[in-house]
């Protein structure tokens, strides 16, 4: 059993600090523990090309990425290996680290384990034996612990970013722990409590993984939604019946405050929509197959209605010397 620490905060601070301390945990549990700091390579953003979806559907690939000047397949390949996941951020406006951004963009669709088994459904369907095919190890089970560190309470964002980098690859997630008030480098040391809590999580991840999936138990925060966990609720109009959304998993319910007290209440028949789910993924692959991806009957005027565009400005740039 091998559990992949991945620090996107700076060396020896807060975050990485938090990190070793859970995945201490885990090796006391008798878990392989490995640590990448993500600031330590280089992740070029996505150009949203779509290659790798078109590689994994079209070509029968491993829906792999056209970038190959940097480190992603590094980091891929440790995450596809791992078994077990401690993902750990500091929180810069509200948010997580920006690489953590770009690095899930690059995940991308091609990572989503749903669309991997559409994939391999279709070449087992057709007989292809060319190309590599999806990874298989991204079917495992895998669960994952997940830490926020911040220096006040502008946290909103923080850790449903994070499960949002997880949630493509249907890693379950068993702990979520946020850290605020620690804005010195490496004060957290003298957080007895936060010490403890992490190796706690990093024990939890390790034992999780030691027994079937569907045994799993959340230990974090409860959160609002009743399926992830998520305290991100959006409201939206249209939809009278189910008029409020999780911002994380999207699944649809509705908001109650009783003595003084909110609640999300999900319909049963709402749960198997929620994108933690593969269920959940499976309708939006759909939805996506219907709409979005559905060619637009005008297509043949696009060079035409695009000649507008192209002529219209040049990009402003920096000057560069040449040497």
């Amino acid at each position: 059993m091998k559990i992949l620490g991945i620090s996107v905060g700076r060396k020896m601070s807060n975050t990485e600090i938090l990190v070793k301390e859970a995945l201490m945990g885990a090796e006391e549990m008798g878990a392989e523990v490995e640590l990448v700091r993500l600031h330590d390579l280089t992740i070029k953003p996505c150009s949203g090309c779509n290659a790798c979806v078109i590689d994994l559907f079209e070509k029968a690939g491993a829906g792999e990425c056209v970038i190959k000047d940097d480190d992603f397949a590094f980091i891929d390949e440790k995450i596809m290996e791992c078994d077990g996941l401690i993902l750990g951020s500091p929180i810069y406006e509200k948010s997580p680290s920006g690489i953590l951004k770009v690095l899930n963009d690059r995940m991308g669709p091609s990572h989503d384990v749903a669309f991997r088994m559409i994939a391999k459904k279709i070449r087992h369907e057709n007989g292809v034996t060319k190309g590599k095919g999806p990874d298989e190890r991204a079917f495992k089970p895998r669960a994952a612990s997940l830490i926020a560190v911040g220096g006040s309470e502008w946290d909103t964002l923080a850790l449903p970013m994070m499960h949002l980098f997880v949630q493509p690859l249907q890693i379950e997630v068993v702990d979520k722990l946020l850290v605020n008030w620690v804005a010195l480098p490496a004060a957290v040391v003298f957080r007895e409590d936060a010490l403890k809590r992490a190796r706690e999580s990093g024990r939890h991840v390790a034992e999780t993984m030691m027994k079937p999936l569907s045994e799993a138990k959340y230990i974090g925060e409860p959160g609002l939604c009743p399926i992830c966990h998520s305290k991100l609720i959006e409201i939206r109009e249209g939809n009278n019946n189910f008029p409020a959304i999780c911002g994380i998993c999207g699944v649809r319910g509705k908001l109650n405050v009783i003595d003084n007290k909110v609640t999300f209440e999900v319909a049963e028949e709402e749960k198997a929509l929620s994108h933690v789910l593969l269920s959940g993924k499976f309708a939006h692959a759909d939805e996506l197959n219907k709409i979005s991806l559905k060619p637009n009957p005008k297509i043949h005027e696009l060079p035409e209605r695009l000649k507008k565009y192209q002529s219209y400005l040049s990009y402003s740039k920096p000057a560069r010397v040449s040497t």
